[in-house]
């Protein structure tokens, strides 16, 4: 009789040291709000949680890669804004130089803020980010990518940096400055039109155009006056590719182009029209430059001014297109960031609150299990003392 008693009391005790434990970790719970601290709260729940987590990290370094993104190609926005200002200046001191009342001395006036405008934009190619990188070196991004002289030399490399912002997303951060300032398209994008220095005349061209791609055929011609009426166009082999009369004002058209000239040629002039190739925007302005310095004081000066002009002005035309191209690129990657990051945005919500459901705890539920453990524990204590003394009990 005495081992079934002892062993009664043994259940009994068990049993309310059960409901202490399960009430120690409910009260555990309300003071963390976590129904799952550790994997063995919930085991399953717990490991689902970590895969969530995991999620939520990776959404969390996709942020960051994106603000990353998005803070270089703004500053790379803005150095390209700075440089399309500057190249506006140095044309509207092209159109100025073009005036004929304007003479070698009272242009040089100009030179002093077109170099000015060029140290500017040499100053732009080197800008920096807020950790001191340089925003257009490509990879080498620690070393300064632009050296001043004529020409301007470019010491970064080619390389295109990229920020993964998505599981299935990277965006470009930025553009290397061989693409932005070294390799822009010269002439009108197809062709040059060049003057030969030893012209007497004073002819000059006044337009270039493409007036039928699909004739064009890239190769370097001469374009030699014959007479101040007339002119033939020979190309790199010396065939004739063709041949007429002219007349100031008049256009002069062969193989798909048309180019238009003013003034009166003397026999042999000539001017050489070639493939488009590639020039730097600090050459465009060092040419301006040099255009300033020609002496007007005659008619084949004056013509040799003008010919040199209008390239001038058609290769900073070029660059600021060219400008233009990677501005709106630069504005398509940070619209690409801003989508990307509002789906991150929305995909960290919904893993947040899937992580929630399964650690944190329901306080309603909570309480009310507490309110329940307590007087379950309560009616276990009093069931006990009926059956042991109250010295036992306080024992326990």
């Amino acid at each position: 009789m005495r081992v079934a008693s002892n062993v009664y009391q043994m259940q009994w005790l068990a049993s309310i040291q059960r409901k202490q434990a399960e009430l120690a970790a409910i009260q555990q719970q309300t003071s963390t709000g976590k129904r799952v601290s550790t994997a063995a709260d919930d085991p399953a729940g717990a490991a689902q949680a970590l895969l969530l987590q995991q999620g939520l990290d990776r959404l969390t370094n996709f942020k960051s890669n994106a603000d990353t993104a998005s803070r270089r190609l703004s500053l790379e926005e803005v150095a390209l804004s700075q440089g399309s200002d500057a190249l506006n200046r140095v044309r509207e001191l092209a159109i100025q130089a073009a005036n004929a009342t304007q003479t070698r001395d009272s242009r040089s006036a100009m030179v002093a803020e077109v170099r000015e405008l060029l140290t500017g934009l040499l100053d732009t190619a080197n800008a920096q980010d807020g950790q001191g990188n340089y925003l257009f070196a490509g990879n080498q991004v620690q070393s300064r990518p632009f050296a001043a002289g004529t020409p301007v030399q470019y010491n970064g490399d080619s390389g295109i940096r990229s920020q993964r912002i998505g599981d299935t997303r990277t965006v470009q951060e930025g553009d290397p400055g061989s693409a932005v300032f070294m390799q822009v398209p010269a002439g009108n994008g197809t062709y040059t039109v060049t003057d030969n220095s030893s012209n007497q005349g004073n002819a000059y061209w006044t337009s270039a155009t493409v007036s039928n791609a699909s004739a064009w055929v890239a190769d370097t011609y001469s374009l030699s006056f014959t007479a101040a009426d007339s002119w033939e166009v020979r190309n790199s082999s010396g065939s004739l590719v063709g041949s007429g009369s002219y007349s100031s004002g008049q256009s002069i058209a062969f193989a798909g182009v048309s180019i238009g000239f003013e003034g009166t040629p003397v026999a042999g002039d000539q001017f050489v029209v070639a493939q488009s190739g590639f020039q730097s925007v600090f050459k465009t302005v060092q040419d301006f430059l040099t255009t300033l310095d020609v002496d007007t004081g005659s008619p084949e000066g004056r013509a040799a001014f003008q010919n040199r002009l209008n390239s001038n002005l058609t290769n900073i035309d070029q660059s600021l297109q060219h400008f233009g191209n990677i501005q709106s690129q630069v504005g398509a990657r940070l619209a690409t960031i801003e989508r990307q990051q509002s789906s991150n945005a929305d995909m960290s919500l919904d893993l947040s609150q899937s992580i929630s459901v399964i650690r944190d705890l329901d306080y309603a539920s909570a309480i009310s299990r507490l309110e329940q453990q307590l007087n379950s524990l309560e009616a276990a204590q009093k069931a006990y003392t009926r059956t042991r003394s109250l010295s036992l009990f306080d024992i326990l």
